[in-house]
């Protein structure tokens, strides 16, 4: 398994925009499972890890401190520039997908220790569905760290997905995977147990929701509302000090709240450049990428922060839930190999061995997460 080397894009003119839309209040969302005690903690973002010279800070004297001008992001709220952001409705969406309060199922669908009826899989399916949803933006969905293809960059048509892979990685990488288990899951399939379908879901959709916010931060280029896109996605569309973050800022919250804080500081770092660089397109792409460089850096450690929080999990667990742990590992390890390659790869393909386990009690669970700390130590 090749395990996520970065590519810095071209103009992303092509690209469609996530924006627009109807507005969509942010409903209170239910709180999706979560195997979370202080040994499941890392210390990430301790003082030892500090912020590089060009990074951003606006929670040190609000940005008095770093090398940024002063911009509308000091203060350490996100201003959107359109009120309107339904990418908001996708995260929650994702939260649905867990616990449906008011369908009344899925109700604990990610949740490791039990399994999800064939019902469960299919009322899952149709919050997936919706219009304007999950669906309709994973199918298109963009790897932006790698270069865009030279001619026909549409990942919607099936033969540009599958020539480019990494690119399109909606289509190519993560549909299969939500396709086939819902599929399964729907059918009562014994090819895996419910759980364990489940899992792939979940991590499949985490996968999508990282890639959103990265892909966005560099379509804002052109839409500025993208932006707003791209905070909304990870926060679920609420502010730093606000409790209920949804989707992957509420996995990451839970794991490391400083990894938590240094992805804000990113998006902040997104809208800052934005605010100093006003013209449509933008026309400062080195400050754009100082900024979304220093988001994708904390993002991919919230990334590892969950994957190891799974990893740890597992030799606790029952002999029921450990695939269900792995089956996630499998599913969102691969995301983790461009960047991991870049930093070594030796320690890449150590991982991706690692993670061609084919049963829970052949994974090492220490030698992978040893391997993923040092990789990824910081934020």
């Amino acid at each position: 398994m090749a395990l996520l080397s970065g590519c810095e894009t071209g103009a992303p003119a092509v690209t469609p925009s996530d924006a627009g839309y109807d507005a969509v209040a942010r409903d209170a969302t239910p709180e999706a499972w979560s195997d979370l005690g202080a040994d499941d903690r890392s210390d990430a973002g301790a003082p030892d890890c500090a912020p590089l010279a060009t990074d951003y800070t606006p929670r040190a004297m609000m940005s008095a401190t770093d090398s940024w001008p002063s911009c509308v992001s000091d203060p350490g709220l996100y201003v959107r520039f359109d009120m309107s952001t339904s990418s908001i409705a996708r995260t929650t969406a994702f939260e649905r997908i867990h616990r449906d309060e008011a369908g009344g199922r899925p109700s604990g669908f990610f949740d490791p220790a039990r399994d999800p009826s064939p019902e469960e899989f299919t009322a899952a399916r149709m919050i997936y569905l919706e219009a304007e949803g999950l669906d309709s933006r994973l199918v298109r969905r963009t790897d932006e760290h790698f270069p865009q293809p030279a001619a026909g960059n549409d990942c919607r048509v099936a033969t540009v997905a599958s020539a480019h892979p990494d690119y399109c990685a909606g289509p190519a990488r993560l549909l299969p995977v939500v396709t086939a288990s819902f599929r399964d899951g729907q059918l009562g399939s014994t090819a895996a147990p419910p759980r364990v379908l489940a899992a792939r879901v979940e991590a499949a959709l985490l996968w999508f929701l990282y890639l959103s916010v990265y892909k966005e931060s560099l379509t804002c280029s052109t839409a500025t509302a993208d932006c707003d896109s791209s905070w909304a996605y990870y926060t679920g569309g609420v502010q730093r000090a606000e409790a209920r973050h949804a989707a992957l800022s509420r996995y990451v919250l839970a794991l490391e709240p400083a990894t938590h804080d240094r992805i804000w500081d990113g998006l902040l770092a997104v809208r800052c450049w934005r605010d100093l660089d006003r013209a449509t397109p933008a026309t400062n792409p080195a400050l754009r990428e100082r900024a979304r460089d220093q988001l994708d850096r904390a993002l991919t450690r919230g990334v590892v922060a969950v994957l190891r929080s799974r990893l740890l999990a597992m030799p606790g667990a029952s002999s029921a839930e450990r695939p269900a742990h792995l089956a996630f590992a499998q599913v969102i390890a691969p995301l983790l190999d461009r960047a991991a390659r870049a930093r070594s790869p030796a320690d890449a393909d150590r991982l991706g061995a690692l993670f061609t386990a084919a049963a829970p009690e052949a994974l090492d669970v220490a030698a992978a997460v040893e391997t993923l700390d040092r990789l990824f130590p910081c934020p």
